[in-house]
């Protein structure tokens, strides 16, 4: 005598497995590719790319970004939330939202506003956009520097270099315009 599962239980079977596997594409998704990207990620990589392929060495930052912001912070990937807090100038309360933190393909340019009043109390908007390393392009920071901050009027200053492929050729860094 043959025992055959219903095609009830194979359902039930199939959906429990496909509800265990979720939390595992989560965990995937989310540690190591860091997160879904936002629009406003997008938005601003697609500007950016764009920027680079007009073939200049400079560009002015604050047209790139479709969102206000008073500062920008470029930092480099691995830096501790104390690392990140002190770059920044405040406690950053949605850390832990930059995913991609931790992972040496990216760094990161963190756009902070001015703080102000808002229903629940005082807030400080800060819109967060990581840079892959391979697809956009690299980074170059002062000497033993892990980040930098420029304000609104900064540009970045592009610097091309012959690479593998794969690879991108562009390396930025980060110009304040006003003396400081």
């Amino acid at each position: 005598m043959s025992i055959k599962p219903s095609s009830s239980f194979m359902k039930v079977l199939l959906l429990l497995a496909v509800f265990s596997l979720a939390p595992i594409t989560l965990y995937i998704l989310y540690t190591r590719t860091g997160g879904p990207a936002s629009q406003k990620e997008l938005q601003f990589q697609k500007n950016l790319r764009f920027a680079f392929m007009q073939g200049v060495d400079a560009i002015d930052l604050a047209p790139l970004a479709a969102w206000p912001y008073v500062k920008v912070c470029a930092l480099e990937s691995g830096l501790t939330t104390d690392e990140v807090n002190k770059m920044l100038g405040f406690e950053y309360q949605n850390i832990a939202e930059l995913h991609w933190l931790h992972l040496g393909d990216y760094w990161s340019l963190v756009f902070v506003d001015a703080e102000r009043e808002a229903s629940w109390g005082r807030a400080r908007p800060v819109t967060p956009v990581r840079i892959p390393k391979k697809d956009l392009a690299d980074l170059k920071l002062p000497a033993g520097a892990k980040g930098q901050c420029i304000t609104r009027d900064g540009r970045i200053e592009i610097t091309r270099r012959s690479v593998a492929v794969g690879e991108s050729p562009v390396t930025v860094q980060l110009v304040s315009t006003v003396a400081e």
